[in-house]
């Protein structure tokens, strides 16, 4: 009987260190609110009815990681997006989250799947107090995650990281040769050392057509507060280099700020994206491109967010944004107030 009682316990030790070895962590969001719309909404094709809408996506995911011993680790993360508001998924995608698994150990990380924008992770999204969601959220000409993408994060020395991403298009059929079937490659560099957040990342994309995307940003906190710039930009040319006319080159400037009050933190952002022909992007709409092309956009956000705890808050932003086109312009403008909680 001590025999078999010594057993078990040797049983559950080594249990137990195996899982200490692998841990999967289950985590998610669930946000919804009510906005509403006021303005030319008719002359933008826009619904001006109070709406059960989220200010972000709701989701599920599971993310873990495998020691495998002398310091190197698997990793993988599975994220789901639904509408919390109808039970639907976002997106035509099951997994329209991140999706990749990869290894970490002290060369950096790879990750391989549906990965963040190199381009996009150290530039607007490192600044943009909305999170790029509802109808606050700041217009970007970059794209937020990629599908069929291969990511180097090199380890951070000191405050700097680097990225390098390639990105397999694999288009269908129809697709003329490799270089036209959206292959593309990125490569982002970042800063973060207490105060002071800098970066910066450039990338090419070929269709059709071929894009050149660059962006910066920077912020600086100081006492409650914190300040931010950004610059992107997405210029499309023929492929082999030319610059073709009526092929779109977009300009997106941001200017945002915080202000932590007690339990609350409030938000400004102005957006101004500028662009001389087809403002879909070759592909990429972007949150305020609607039915249709424009030649300006400019949006104005405030917004106030009131933590209950460390996972639940409130929210209450407004936005306005002007759409021109030539000599005509119309504005909208938004309201929204939701909760969102976090596990």
């Amino acid at each position: 009987m001590k025999k078999s009682l010594i057993a078990l316990a040797v049983l559950a030790s080594v249990a137990g260190v195996a899982q200490a070895q692998s841990a999967v962590t289950i985590y998610g969001k669930l946000d919804l609110g009510i906005t509403k719309l006021t303005g030319d909404t008719t002359a933008l094709g826009l619904n001006n009815g109070a709406q059960m809408q989220a200010n972000h996506a709701s989701r599920i995911g599971f993310k873990g990681a495998e020691d495998l011993g002398g310091g190197l680790s698997a990793i993988f993360q599975v994220e789901n997006r639904f509408n919390a508001d109808t039970g639907t998924q976002a997106g035509n995608s099951l997994f329209s989250g991140p999706v990749f698994v990869g290894l970490a150990g002290g060369f950096g990380t790879v990750k391989m799947g549906r990965n963040w924008s190199t381009i996009d992770s150290v530039s607007t999204a490192a600044i943009d107090p909305f999170e790029g969601d509802g109808i606050a959220g700041l217009n970007v000409v970059t794209r937020a995650r990629i599908n069929n993408t291969v990511t180097y994060y090199t380890p951070e020395m000191s405050g700097f990281g680097g990225q390098a991403q390639y990105i397999m298009g694999e288009k269908p059929a129809g697709a003329i040769a490799s270089g036209t079937d959206n292959d593309g490659y990125a490569v982002g560099v970042n800063y973060n050392n207490g105060p002071i957040y800098l970066g910066a990342g450039y990338g090419v994309e070929e269709n059709t057509d071929k894009s050149n995307i660059w962006a910066v940003s920077g912020s600086y906190a100081f006492g409650p507060a914190k300040i931010a710039l950004g610059y992107d930009q997405r210029e499309n040319k023929a492929i082999g280099g030319i610059r073709t006319p009526g092929l779109p080159k977009a300009k997106n400037w941001v200017v945002a700020g915080t202000y932590e009050v007690g339990a609350g933190l409030i938000k400004a952002a102005y957006n101004r994206t500028k662009d001389g022909a087809d403002n879909t992007l070759n592909g990429v709409p972007g949150p305020v491109f609607i039915g249709g092309t424009f030649d300006k956009i400019e949006k104005l956000s405030i917004g106030y967010q009131h933590n209950l705890s460390k996972r639940t808050s409130l929210y209450a932003d407004v936005a306005r944004t002007k759409y021109t086109l030539t000599s005509n312009s119309n504005s909208v403008t938004g309201f929204g107030l939701g909760v969102t909680h976090n596990f």
